[in-house]
């Protein structure tokens, strides 16, 4: 008995109704395969389409935004590639972290090289055309724009728990905020130059830097003990590309609060910019948004509202207006940092944050906003006017740092 195998008997002749079901069925079927062989063939970007057992189409909206578990993964993912280099290179003394890892890259074949080779290669998406054309609005715009991260994009990254749990958790507060603004105000110089993000040029070069530096750091949080108190990976994915909105979309923001409302075409350019700053920043690819409002989508996910600000947001407010002024990264007096940022934050953020602007100064920041609005209508309406724009910005920018009873334009500001 064991040797035998019952087989199944004949089955019943398929009713007409049910081969009609079935031919039908056969028929959607085909139709969605011939849909997703033809999206397949091109590259061409439109709406996703569902194909219905009555042979209908129903479009339907892409998705604009991550998932909840995909932000959770990446909120407890490093940065894989620079986290190996930096476990195995010993911090150096006199020469930076990128020169170190380079001449071990020539002398030692392993993760240095295969370091600067990512670094070296240009995902196939990079358009320079629109890389240059974004570098050439950030000089254009580069007064205007360091105002917008250092009174309001710096001030909201702060607000982000992460963030300030990973400031405070090193001590030395006011060194920290220092050496953070110098960072960004680094990068901001090393990227205006013509061609800066070709690879060994002097923007590429500091994203690099900086992207070993936050592996360095990662590193250092993780050995005090980090996990013990924090549910995410210290200067985690999520971490590295609210970096990055703090220099594209909510640099951005701030632009259009402080009068200058960009083209949609040069804001592609500009958030193209970042994107690939970004990929060599060491931000997944999934949170490298290929427009800007996939962008707008990824900040509201991950923005943090004024309801969870806490005192510890207010100090970090309050240290970073006043290590601005004292480095004289804008040129500007505490007083008229705090104007802009009145401006530059969302009300309900720049409330949360106690941000109290001067009386006196809040004029100078109103006309201000006024002339880059007139500058910002010449810059279209005018070929040429670029140059022209760069030089009222700094001039309106020494007009802002005199006092209010001696500036030049008082009698307007």
């Amino acid at each position: 008995m064991s040797g035998l195998r019952i087989l199944p008997g004949p089955r019943p002749p398929p009713s007409a109704s049910g081969l009609c079901n079935a031919s039908k069925r056969l028929a959607a079927a085909c139709l969605n395969h011939k849909l997703w062989c033809s999206l397949e063939a091109t590259d061409a970007v439109r709406p996703t389409t569902i194909i219905t057992s009555d042979c209908q189409r129903t479009p339907t909206r892409a998705r604009d935004a991550m998932s909840d578990n995909d932000l959770r993964q990446l909120s407890l993912s490093g940065d894989p590639l620079a986290d190996a280099v930096v476990l195995r290179l010993d911090p150096p003394a006199t020469s930076s972290l990128l020169a170190e890892t380079i001449y071990q890259a020539k002398t030692e074949i392993g993760v240095y090289q295969e370091f600067m080779d990512q670094l070296h290669s240009t995902p196939a998406w990079v358009d320079w055309d629109q890389v240059e054309h974004g570098r050439h609005l950030l000089a254009t715009f580069n007064h205007a724009r360091s105002i917008a991260i250092f009174c309001g994009s710096l001030l909201e990254g702060y607000c982000r728990a992460r963030a300030t749990a990973a400031l405070l958790s090193k001590g030395h507060l006011h060194q920290v905020v220092r050496r953070r603004l110098q960072q960004v105000h680094h990068l901001i110089h090393r990227l205006l130059p013509p061609d800066s993000l070709r690879p060994g040029q002097p923007g590429h070069s500091a994203l690099a830097e900086l992207r070993l530096d936050n592996a360095l750091q990662r590193k250092q949080l993780l050995a005090r003990g980090w996990r013990e108190t924090q549910r995410t990976l210290p200067l985690s994915q999520t971490d590295l590309a609210f970096d990055m909105l703090e220099q594209s979309h909510i640099a951005h923001q701030g632009m259009e609060r402080l009068g200058i409302d960009l083209a949609p075409e040069d804001r592609l350019a500009l958030q193209h910019l970042w994107r690939y700053c970004g990929w060599l920043y060491g931000v997944d690819e999934r949170l490298l948004n290929p427009s800007p409002q996939q962008e707008a989508a990824l900040y509201r996910q991950l923005r943090q509202g004024p309801e969870g600000m806490t005192k510890e947001h207010e100090l970090l407010a309050r240290t970073t207006l006043s290590c601005v002024a004292e480095l004289g990264l804008l040129q500007l007096p505490k007083e008229v940092l705090s104007s802009f940022s009145q401006l530059c934050l969302a009300p309900a953020t720049a409330a949360a944050l106690g941000i109290e602007p001067s009386p006196e100064w809040t004029r100078a920041a109103h006309f201000y906003v006024t002339a880059n609005r007139g500058a910002t209508f010449l810059h279209y309406r005018i070929p040429g006017m670029s140059g022209l724009n760069e030089r009222l910005q700094r001039y309106l920018s020494r007009n802002l740092t005199a006092a209010p009873g001696s500036r030049p334009l008082r009698k307007s500001a």
